[in-house]
């Protein structure tokens, strides 16, 4: 009788701890995923907040009726100078380390179409509402939407899988 309760005491321990350790286990690593998405998502809006504040700065420099060297010079210092310190070209090196591999080659497509719209921006005969600026503007516009869905893709996996049957029902009942 003696050596039955102490097994079932011994098993109970053993039960016990190790319900513990799987239980901190599993907290742990919740935790690290949580710590992790947190700081994929501070550098996406980092990253995000730098392309939009960029084009708005090299905008707002080319359509200020600079002569048209002064206004080579002004989009390209308007790209360069971020008065945050938190630049694309800077941002970008952080999203290489953080984000996956399809994100970071969106981001880099993304960001040269940032770069190529600082080109013609610095164009003396561009405007606003002339065909090369809105066809790399719009092309941006794209690349960014892209890029944004993508990120919340990565950040929230539970919605994409909804918004992905979402759109397979309502194509479906389209096609009826």
């Amino acid at each position: 009788m003696v050596w039955g309760t102490l097994a079932a005491v011994a098993l109970g321990a053993v039960f016990g701890v190790g319900s513990t350790l799987i239980t901190d286990t599993l907290r742990s690593r919740r935790d690290l995923d949580q710590r992790w998405s947190d700081t994929k998502r501070t550098v996406y809006v980092h990253f995000l907040t730098a392309l939009t504040r960029t084009h708005s700065r090299m905008v707002r420099a080319a359509f200020s009726g600079l002569p048209a060297e002064e206004r080579t010079n002004a989009v390209h210092e308007a790209y360069h100078s971020d008065p945050q310190h938190s630049e694309a070209r800077s941002v970008i090196r952080e999203l290489g380390i953080t984000a996956p591999n399809d994100i970071y080659r969106l981001a880099s497509e993304t960001f040269q179409q940032l770069l190529d719209m600082r080109d013609v921006l610095a164009l003396p005969e561009i405007m606003i509402d002339s065909e090369p600026y809105r066809a790399v503007f719009e092309t941006f516009l794209a690349d960014l939407q892209a890029l944004q869905e993508a990120m919340r893709d990565d950040l929230q996996p539970v919605a994409r899988q909804v918004r992905r049957s979402t759109q397979s029902r309502f194509l479906r009942g389209r096609r009826r």
